[in-house]
């Protein structure tokens, strides 16, 4: 998580008149305001939060067939405690929907000839795949390993 600055806008910074303080991320550029720190803090973190909400959005079906996948695998896992470097079921998951952005990414440099479904054979496989290969403990980077499935459906198709 980046730090937050909290500050008087009339030291330095022009606002509206109801906004006294503002809230910035460390490294980031765009600032919230507020009538109190709490309030700008509180704006900094809506803003956030309509960020993430567009992200998921703009991701939903990536997000979808990857959990889909992975919650396959982990039904078929021998012990929870397997799951317990990940802070369980939900760790898990939430790993390897973080590779969602790679695959909507790689998805549309694919040609238009792929007989294949991508969310289907590419994308829930991956997640599938993936988790298994987590909790095995030897992951390649996601990257190759989507390659790695790219590589073999396609093989299946020619």
């Amino acid at each position: 998580m980046k730090n937050v600055t909290i500050g008087d806008t009339l030291a330095n910074r022009e606002a509206a008149t109801l906004a006294r303080y503002y809230a910035i991320r460390e490294g980031e550029t765009e600032y919230s305001y507020g009538a109190s720190p709490a309030d700008a803090l509180a704006n900094l973190e809506k803003r956030d939060n309509l960020a993430q909400l567009k992200l998921a959005d703009d991701l939903s079906e990536e997000i979808a067939f990857l959990a889909l996948g992975a919650g396959e695998h982990l039904r078929e896992v021998s012990s929870p405690r397997d799951l317990d470097k990940f802070g369980g079921y939900m760790g898990v998951i939430s790993e390897v929907v973080r590779c969602a952005p790679l695959l909507a990414k790689r998805s549309r440099q694919m040609p238009d000839d792929f007989c294949g479904v991508w969310l289907y054979d590419i994308t829930e496989r991956f997640g599938r795949e993936w988790s298994e290969a987590l909790l095995e403990g030897n992951p390649s980077s996601p990257e190759e390993f989507l390659e790695y499935v790219i590589a073999d459906e396609l093989n299946k198709w020619t």
